[in-house]
């Protein structure tokens, strides 16, 4: 038990003093109320749990270690935070699971109060992601650029070519990161959005793994598999895939990306998927899947590095990789 119950002893204080702010709090809505009501008076038996965890901590400090080992103090305390846990324990995953949901709309009420001019969501019952002005919620408002996102029946979905860092994995992110906040019931940091109920899969920044022997390539496949299982469901997919298929040489991933696509859009789902593939920008030209060519890069053209990260229509026409490679110092 020692070894299990050594990390413990901060943590109670911390909880019991979560605890004790719902305890105390008189709410008006029915919501809250209903966490407080779950939470009781529970601060008090886990200041009980407190007490007995700092005891077991302070047992091994040097001036009282000694005599711990001589009265079983060690063995006297775990027996009572055992006799804690038979008499309490059931109930502390209630307090657990309220305190958890309390904090998270904490944390949804605090990001709505930090900007105001946040928009909360509409809904509907078609599949669609319609956003105007669309921004990170991660970026402050003086870095933030914006965009129009239109996902419905007429645009499935977006392939997104553009030239290194000109804003493709960002947009996929702002997407995403947009639709949890919706489902999550927070403003989304957007002029306005409407979006169907939606189960959103994402590829991002995907890696090999020695632990589980997998390669970038097949850890890749792999989530996208869960993603063409997920659109089974009943719930329409929102599909993010960033630099799909990107381990294989360029007809392998020319057929394969089209065949995921496919699959996704006959089971209902939409999405982006962003490439630096112009092969793949052909999927977009068929009209049964009633894909959209979508950009990003620089302003001008003149400057490959000089981006303005606005979505534009259309297939890139700029590449930007020597110029990176001469920026690093590489001799081109």
């Amino acid at each position: 038990m020692l070894g299990t119950l050594y990390p413990l002893s901060g943590e109670a204080e911390v909880l019991r003093q979560g605890l004790r702010i719902l305890e105390d709090q008189r709410f008006e809505c029915g919501k809250l109320r209903d966490l407080a009501g779950k939470v009781g008076n529970s601060s008090r038996f886990i200041r009980k749990l407190e007490l007995l965890l700092h005891a077991l901590n302070e047992r091994s400090k040097p001036w009282f270690y000694a005599a711990s080992l001589a009265l079983l103090f060690g063995t006297q305390l775990c027996m009572a935070i055992e006799a804690w846990r038979t008499k309490h324990g059931a109930r502390l995953l209630g307090w657990l699971d309220a305190w958890g949901e309390f904090e998270a709309l904490v944390a949804l009420a605090n990001y709505a109060h930090e900007n105001p001019e946040n928009r909360f969501p509409e809904f509907s019952g078609n599949v669609e992601f319609e956003a105007e002005d669309l921004g990170n919620p991660l970026l402050s408002n003086a870095s933030c650029v914006r965009n129009d996102v239109r996902l419905n029946s007429a645009s499935r979905f977006y392939v997104l070519s553009g030239s290194n860092m000109s804003g493709k994995s960002t947009l996929l992110r702002t997407v995403g990161l947009n639709a949890i906040l919706a489902f999550a019931g927070a403003p989304v940091r957007a002029r306005s959005l409407r979006m169907g109920r939606l189960s959103v899969w994402a590829s991002l920044s995907v890696v090999d793994s020695l632990l589980t022997g997998k390669s970038k390539f097949l850890a890749e496949v792999d989530r996208l598999h869960k993603t063409l299982e997920a659109a089974r469901g009943e719930t329409s997919v929102l599909f993010l895939v960033d630099e799909i298929l990107a381990g294989t040489n360029s007809r392998d991933r020319r057929i394969a990306t089209e065949a995921v696509v496919r699959t996704l859009l006959e089971r209902g789902a939409i999405g982006v998927l962003s490439t630096h593939d112009i092969a793949l920008c052909e999927m977009a030209a068929a009209e049964e899947l009633r894909g959209v060519n979508m950009h990003m890069g620089s302003r001008t053209g003149d400057n490959p590095l000089d981006f303005d990260y606005r979505l534009k229509e259309g297939v890139t026409g700029e590449t930007n990789a020597l110029a990176i490679a001469r920026m690093a110092g590489v001799p081109i």
